[in-house]
């Protein structure tokens, strides 16, 4: 259990690690655009630091765990993490090839599918929905284009 203990605290730091890499990047692509409207850097860089705050708020937390407490780990609770963190992974490096919709799409339905368990068509609906909600949020309402990769799909051409 102790292997596994330190595999949950590796997968915090990386987390950290990755979600501060991403709002550094953000900075890249413009906060703002000229007149002071949302641009395409700004939903990384809130995400990169809620998702560094939250990670290194489990990471205290694990710190913090008392050392008896390592008999209680659930080792399909850290499966499941890293199943979730390689999901994550995959759909990151597919946002060039397909675009951030789809890709986005994609990672919603392997995760509703397969880490919670639900019906293919559930899944499917559920990813769709979300995919159409971000394009509503991002592109429609904000007019931040998404990258589109080498299909086009998001708006940003």
């Amino acid at each position: 259990m102790k292997a596994l203990m330190r595999g949950e605290g590796a997968v915090w730091v990386l987390l950290v690690c990755l979600s501060v890499a991403m709002a550094g990047v953000s900075f890249g692509y413009g906060i703002t655009k000229e007149g002071g409207e949302v641009g395409p850097g700004f939903l990384p860089l809130v995400a990169g630091v809620a998702l560094a705050l939250l990670s290194a708020a489990c990471l205290l937390q694990w710190v913090r765990a008392p050392q008896a407490g390592e008999e209680d780990v659930d080792p399909r609770r850290i499966r499941t993490l890293w199943t979730v963190f390689g999901m994550l992974l995959i759909a990151l490096l597919l946002v060039p090839l397909t675009g951030f919709l789809v890709a986005f799409a994609l990672l919603v339905f392997a995760v509703s599918a397969f880490v919670e368990k639900q019906r293919v068509v559930s899944a499917a609906v559920i990813a769709i929905v979300a995919a159409l909600v971000i394009y509503a949020v991002f592109v429609l309402f904000l007019a931040v284009p998404l990258p589109g990769g080498l299909l086009g799909i998001g708006g940003d051409g």
